[in-house]
């Protein structure tokens, strides 16, 4: 069975691969860091469940066009808290900053993913923004 620091090592460089993809705008990429289906929840939509790849496909292009209207360039880690609940199952809480073209703050926002070991590699199955200014789990807002 995997320790808890190995497992918050490997989620880690899972996140940071993430977000790697992410700023690349590699669709394949940041698609292949979920698990399918997968659920999105929200206050305002409840839970909202992606059962395919083509289907989340299709939603990362919607969003990427909508961030680089906004300006958006590059998002950076702030801070990464992590939960290990078994070996095959962990939290994870980030607060990211997005970065307009000339380097200005977008802005400012903290997520919630649950991630499971899926053939050996850790994937996303549920993943929650966490609205300003609700902490959510873990430390306070930096």
């Amino acid at each position: 069975m995997a320790e808890a620091n190995t497992i918050i090592q490997e989620l880690e460089a899972a996140y940071h691969h993430y977000i790697e993809v992410f700023n690349r705008q590699d669709a394949a990429g940041f698609v292949g860091c979920y698990t399918h289906p997968h659920s999105m929840l929200s206050g305002e939509h409840g839970m909202v469940v992606t059962n395919t790849e083509a289907d989340h496909q299709r939603g990362y292009e919607r969003m990427m066009v909508a961030l680089r209207e906004s300006g958006w360039e590059r998002s950076g880690i702030d801070r990464m808290q992590i939960w290990p609940f078994s070996a095959s199952l962990a939290q994870l809480v980030a607060d990211v900053t997005r970065y307009e073209k000339d380097g200005s703050v977008l802005e400012k926002l903290r997520a919630s993913y649950m991630f499971r070991r899926e053939s050996g590699a850790w994937k996303i199955f549920s993943f929650s923004l966490v609205e300003a200014p609700f902490s959510g789990p873990g430390m306070g807002r930096p």
